[in-house]
């Protein structure tokens, strides 16, 4: 009997030294890896601002082979979400969640891990020699739970290796991407509306010239029949591309309207009547001269890839400058690129 009971306070005292032990320990714990990029930050920011590819670099997918997942929110940006559940050969469930992002400098998640609490993660994007400087990160607190903070003494050598490995494949793909800096456009994702419009279908050579003069003999024709039909005019002219290729370059040219038509065009007439795509595109933003709008459409493309969005129709642009009264470096142009 005194044997089991040294025994039993034995048991105590170490329990008792373990209990004061892990109150001592730190109950907020850091991990961090980061990796060069040789890569743009809005290119790498367009790889870490949504999950929707998060599994093609992630490192925890080989962790968890037979893991469901499960998007909510949008592709990109605060509201993001991922969730994942596991059952194989133990149940787990989790999930990360935006709360934060501030363009090509960081990104803010909230990480749900279940029983194990919850973490705050951060991609943290510097721009250095032409390439981008990524430092992913891992914050979290134990608060009271002891168990969780024996487990903290372990985290950077269990964690580390992993963000390394991600990182490893995260520079990978993006260095793969087109090395294209959009971060001096206006550019994004968003869904348009559609709209009415009168437009008049032409074509002309590639230079700028005869692009301006075919453009504003088509606005002219369509101006016409907007008048004679008694509609009012509801938006800037726009420019709906149909080819640019070695034939030139192929529009509809039209003009956004309201109202109900008087007498219509007429069966003859070259001008025709007609609604806007309406929908997901991506619009950017041009400021300057028309003859720029072809590097332009480039940034818009890349932007695409990075994004992994595929086209969806054809492109468009708004003429919010009037160039007879706007100097040529201030003219401001919108493009929309359709895509899903």
């Amino acid at each position: 009997m005194k044997f089991i009971k040294r025994l039993f306070f034995a048991l105590i005292a170490v329990l008792v030294i373990l209990i004061v032990i892990g109150f001592l320990l730190p109950r907020q714990r850091h991990v961090e890896r980061s990796i060069f990029i040789d890569a743009p930050p809005s290119v790498v920011f367009s790889q870490v601002n949504g999950f929707r590819h998060f599994n093609d670099w992630s490192p925890f997918v080989a962790l968890m082979p037979g893991a469901t997942y499960d998007f909510e929110g949008p592709d990109f940006g605060v509201g993001s979400k991922m969730s994942w559940s596991e059952t194989d050969p133990n149940p787990e469930q989790g999930g990360q969640t935006i709360v934060a992002s501030t363009p090509y400098e960081r990104v803010d998640l909230e990480v749900d891990l279940g029983p194990e609490g919850t973490a705050q993660v951060a991609y943290l994007l510097q721009p250095e020699n032409g390439g981008t400087n990524l430092t992913w990160s891992f914050d979290t607190d134990f608060g009271i739970n002891l168990l969780g903070r024996y487990w903290g003494l372990l985290l950077d050598r269990q964690l580390g290796p992993l963000y390394a490995q991600g990182l490893t494949n995260l520079k990978r793909i993006s260095e793969e991407l087109p090395k294209v800096d959009w971060s001096d456009f206006e550019i994004g994702i968003a869904d348009v509306p559609s709209k009415t419009v009168a437009y008049f279908t032409g074509s002309s050579g590639r230079d700028a010239d005869e692009i301006s003069a075919a453009l504003g003999a088509a606005y002219g024709r369509v101006a016409m029949v907007i008048t004679a039909n008694g509609l009012q005019i509801d938006g800037q002219p726009i420019a709906v591309a149909n080819y640019w290729d070695d034939r030139g370059y192929g529009f509809d040219a039209g003009i956004p309207v309201s109202g109900t038509p008087a007498r219509g065009a007429g069966p003859d007439s070259p001008v025709r009547m007609g609604e806007t795509y309406g929908g997901r595109v991506v619009r950017a933003v041009h400021v300057g001269p028309y003859t720029g709008l072809e590097a332009t459409y480039a940034v818009i493309e890349a932007f695409i890839t990075a994004h992994r969005l595929e086209p969806n129709g054809r492109s468009w642009n708004v003429f919010v400058s009037d160039p007879g009264d706007t100097a040529e470096e201030e003219l401001v142009t919108e493009i929309y690129y359709p895509v899903k």
